[in-house]
Parts: structure tokens; sequence; C-alpha cells
């Protein structure tokens, strides 16, 4: 606490660290932290979509996580990232990019993601959009169905 400021990279190794351990709780925090101190400022509401782009898994992971939590109703508006997650008509998209600025330009946030959704979220009908390789789409029907439970 000598006036250093933790950075994009502090942040990321605390997120990853702390989610390996499955300290969930503390990873959702330090997004919500890193988030209002202007790191992963990438992350952001386009268009009703959530934006994954240069995020590591670790913290692409915990963003879709606090987002699903969010649009589910199992955690408060308070510390929210700002705007919405919804297209118009109700499905929470997330961008997560093809893969290009990946290492070998295999996609690496795609399949986490999907693989996320799956296993933590198993009632949740989520895709990758058959017109962009580059965007995933959890159905509004399975969203309302799963907050009516």
């Amino acid at each position: 606490q000598r006036g250093l400021e933790p950075d994009i990279i502090t942040y990321s190794a605390l997120i990853s660290a702390c989610e390996t351990s499955g300290r969930l709780s503390e990873v959702r925090a330090l997004l919500f932290e890193a988030y209002s101190r202007g790191c992963f400022s990438n992350l952001r509401s386009v268009r009703g979509a959530l934006d994954l782009h240069e995020l590591s898994v670790p913290v692409a992971r915990m963003a879709v996580r606090s987002a699903l939590e969010e649009r589910l109703g199992r955690i408060s508006e308070e510390g929210q990232f700002g705007g919405s997650w919804a297209s118009s008509n109700g499905d929470f998209v997330i961008i997560t990019g093809r893969g290009k600025h990946s290492e070998d330009g295999d996609a690496v946030l795609r399949p986490a993601v999907l693989a996320l959704v799956k296993d933590e979220y198993p009632n949740l009908g989520c895709w990758q959009d058959p017109t962009n390789p580059g965007v995933l789409v959890v159905d509004a029907s399975s969203l309302r169905r799963a907050r009516a439970t």
C-alpha cells in the first residue's frame, strides 16, 4: 500500500488464482473493483451484447458468470457493469471473437464460455450464432424459465 495501484495484469493474475481455487465471490469482487478502476474497460455492453474481446479466459468466465447472475436476478444491482446485456428479443448475446488475435489463431474464449454455460448453467440454451462464429447466444426463453425457478 505504498502508492502502488493494481493494473490489468495484477487483476488478471488475482482473478485467475481465485477462480482456480474456487473463490468465486472474491473473483466477482475483484472483477467489479478492477472494472470500476478502469481496468477491463473493453468489457462493456455493445448494442445489447457482452463484449469479451481482449480478456483472459478467467476474466471472461467471471464476466459471463456475473452477467448471467444479474440476468437471472441472483445478485443485486450493486456493482453491476454498465449497460444492458439483452438483445432486442431478450437473448443474452456474448461476443467472444473468432480467435484472430489468439495464439495460432484458434478461438480460446468461445469454447471456454460454452463449457462454462454447459457446466454451470445446464438449463440455459447457448449456441454459436450461425451467422457469426465470434458470437454466442443464450436463449431468452431459457433465461426466463431459469429466472422463474
